[in-house]
């Protein structure tokens, strides 16, 4: 299927929801950074990880159509386009700890906004460590990532046990903190019918 973008469709219903401009200038700036990134790497992982975060922009907007979750994911881009292509993870030494801190912080809330409401629980405290848990799991699949990379290509993603460490510390923290913030401010009608008690 055609993405509904292309389509000679006329009805109001059929048209794709524009992105509201500053999101839309944020999200094509970043794309064409991330780009940039992933055509001067010098390793794998960072082309395939930037070539990723382009199309999945793309996707969301095309998929899900949520402001929300596509400036979530837009800050995730960009926060790899500034530590790989202005080497802010060599050159700025607490880089990597905050952004692993801010992408858990803003990622937690993007999941949810996608997910949430597609379960139930008896209590809002299930839901939120459902999600915290789950964000979690996506930080541990990207160390593993990390680590692999740095097997496999000789690269230094992975700077030992001590930083692993860190930065699982570091994405628990922030995505604890962005599941409460999301559930207190940004929840929606259909994510609060979610509690069944």
């Amino acid at each position: 299927m055609l993405p509904r973008i292309l389509s000679s469709a006329t009805d109001a219903e059929d048209e794709v929801p524009r992105l509201p401009w500053p999101v839309a200038t944020f999200t094509l700036l970043t794309m064409m950074g991330a780009l940039a990134v992933a055509l001067t790497a010098s390793d794998l992982f960072t082309v395939v990880t930037m070539a990723a975060g382009v199309l999945a922009c793309i996707a969301v907007w095309q998929t899900v159509r949520d402001p929300l979750v596509i400036v979530c994911l837009t800050t995730l881009v960009l926060g790899a386009v500034l530590g790989w292509g202005l080497a802010f993870y060599d050159r700025i030494w607490w880089y990597d700890d905050l952004i692993h801190f801010l992408f858990s912080f803003v990622g937690v809330m993007g999941v949810a906004r996608v997910a949430l409401h597609r379960f139930r629980a008896e209590s809002a405290a299930l839901l939120l460590g459902a999600l915290w848990l789950s964000w979690l799991g996506i930080g541990a699949l990207w160390e593993i990532a990390e680590w692999t990379s740095d097997q496999l290509q000789s690269t230094h993603h992975s700077r030992g046990y001590t930083d692993t460490m860190m930065d699982m510390i570091l994405n628990s923290a922030g995505s604890a903190l962005g599941a409460w913030l999301y559930w207190a401010r940004l929840r929606t009608p259909a994510d609060r019918a979610t509690v069944t008690a």
